[in-house]
């Protein structure tokens, strides 16, 4: 169980990495489709759009979406570790 927990554990870490990275990105010049910044869009896109659906346009020139998913990714963290460790 300890194994499981751990590799979720990773997981989540992993995709919370490429939220940051993909948050800051467009603070930077690139292209979307450079080899390191590609697979960055492609994983985290269909997360992001589907939470920009149903926020507000926001005129502050910064996208909120990636913190909004890491905050709600880290409630889904927290509950599935804590049920699989049986303290839920």
């Amino acid at each position: 169980m300890d194994f499981l927990i751990f590799v979720i554990n990773f997981l989540f870490s992993a995709y919370y990495l490429l939220l940051v990275i993909r948050a800051i990105l467009p603070w930077f010049p690139h292209n979307r489709l450079n080899a390191v910044a590609r697979p960055v869009y492609l994983l985290t896109e269909p997360v992001l759009s589907v939470i920009r659906l149903g926020l507000p346009p926001l005129r502050i020139g910064m996208d909120v979406s990636p913190f909004i998913v890491i905050v709600l990714l880290w409630v889904v963290q927290r509950v599935i570790v804590g049920l699989l460790a049986g303290r839920i």
